[in-house]
């Protein structure tokens, strides 16, 4: 599934490393619109962002390579009945030492994942927003955020 690259925001940090201003708003990526920003207050997804569009959708900014850990909090994010994804169960390394090691396919999970979001009668998509990091003393790389974004297919607003 191809994602579409929004525009750039740029994030600022002070010298003890709390954001500048507000969160900037990014485009909806089921319509377009400039979409508000607001933190998300509960659960392993708390201080991360989240944005509300007027068109209804809610963008969620995930790490795809953790949508495991999270892909249960995503659909409650959005007002969905959660379900736990479809992966292989952890399994222990063999004589490496480390106690687990699984594969996540976060690519497939996104599938997976917007497979029950219709199922359950919403619309889904997938963004790409390139932030700019920078505090007093550097310029961090650019980082690729995903933020998955879903509404009621009916255009109704999410719980």
């Amino acid at each position: 599934m191809k994602t579409e690259p929004s525009e750039a925001i740029h994030l600022q940090f002070d010298e003890q490393h709390q954001r500048i201003g507000d969160m900037p708003p990014v485009k909806c990526g089921l319509c377009g619109t400039l979409a508000s920003a607001r933190a998300i207050r509960s659960g392993q997804l708390q201080g991360d962002s989240c944005w509300e569009c007027p068109c209804g959708a809610r963008g969620v900014r995930v790490m795809l390579v953790d949508l495991d850990e999270v892909y249960e909090e995503v659909l409650e994010c959005w007002g969905l009945e959660a379900r736990e994804p479809d992966v292989d169960p952890p399994a222990p390394v063999g004589d490496s030492g480390l106690m687990f090691g699984t594969y996540v396919d976060g690519h497939g999970l996104r599938t997976q994942l917007f497979n029950d979001v219709r199922d359950q009668g919403a619309e889904v998509a997938a963004t790409e927003v390139v932030v700019k990091i920078t505090n007093p003393r550097t310029t961090l790389p650019d980082w690729t955020w995903d933020v998955l974004w879903a509404r009621r297919a009916s255009g109704g607003r999410l719980q």
